[in-house]
């Protein structure tokens, strides 16, 4: 009887673990005002209300986070990519517009912009304007995406090592700097996740990522349940609690939730 009643509540157990890993493909179609985004904009999943949670998070922490090197001279040196640890398609959408946003943060800068620009052009002319190039013709066991953005990261950080190094910062001091912000950035993830499971976040899965295709429509597997979708484009970005069903189905986030404030979507997702 002692028997039975074990492999009843081992069952049982299976049982719950398989339903908390069912998935459902799930269509998210994001729409701006003038129709639907373009392909490539990030699409996240969270199974929480991470605008909500967040915050509080990134208060705690926000005092310890460590300052980057500041010589004597007043350079103000430029931080280094963080190191690729864990894929991100973010990742490589943050990479393919990273002249454009880094023109447009140093726009009042224009010396450092006009001697930086050709270096970074010379980055991407070798390994491609864009990480689906990079997998033409690639025949490797590693997703083409990603090795694309870890050459991306290593030599963009190359060409901003040597223009440290130029104006009084070197390697090793941003090294050290770079390794202190990690350890920061992993004590915080770690802070984001619990809260996420104490918020009714699923265990397993924080957030799914996806890329917005051909009519605005991101794809994704998620198990049924409240998710929080949020998009960023260029312009606008969205942000709107959404329920999947155990069918799944298709799920649209209409132009009147599109806002012009941009979100923290690298640092929601602990990049």
């Amino acid at each position: 009887m002692r028997s039975a009643k074990l492999t009843s509540l081992a069952l049982a157990s299976w049982l719950g673990l398989a339903a908390a890993a069912f998935a459902v493909p799930v269509q998210v179609r994001v729409m701006s005002p003038l129709g639907p985004v373009q392909p490539g904009v990030p699409v996240v999943a969270f199974s929480y209300d991470i605008e909500k949670v967040f915050p509080g998070v990134q208060q705690r922490f926000e005092r310890y986070r460590p300052a980057p090197p500041n010589p004597p001279s007043g350079f103000r040196p430029l931080p280094l990519l963080k190191p690729v640890k864990s894929f991100y398609l973010l990742q490589a959408s943050e990479l393919e517009g990273f002249r454009e946003t880094f023109a447009d943060i140093h726009r009042d800068e224009p010396e450092t912009i006009a001697e930086l620009k050709p270096l970074f052009n010379q980055v991407f002319k070798k390994h491609g304007d864009r990480a689906s190039d990079s997998i033409r013709g690639l025949v490797n066991t590693e997703d083409g995406r990603e090795l694309w953005v870890r050459k991306v990261v290593t030599d963009l950080n190359n060409v901003i090592n040597a223009y440290n190094a130029r104006n009084g910062v070197g390697e090793a001091i941003m090294k050290v700097y770079q390794a202190r912000h990690a350890k920061w950035l992993g004590k915080r993830t770690e802070a984001l996740r619990y809260e996420a499971e104490r918020a009714g976040g699923n265990p397993t899965l924080n957030f799914v990522e996806s890329l917005a295709g051909d009519g605005g429509i991101a794809a994704f597997d998620l198990p049924p349940g409240t998710w929080y979708v949020a998009a960023q484009s260029d312009t606008y970005s969205w942000y709107r609690a959404m329920r999947v069903t155990n069918t799944g189905g298709k799920i649209t986030v209409p132009s009147t939730d599109a806002s012009r404030r941009r979100l923290p979507l690298v640092d929601w997702v602990g990049m």
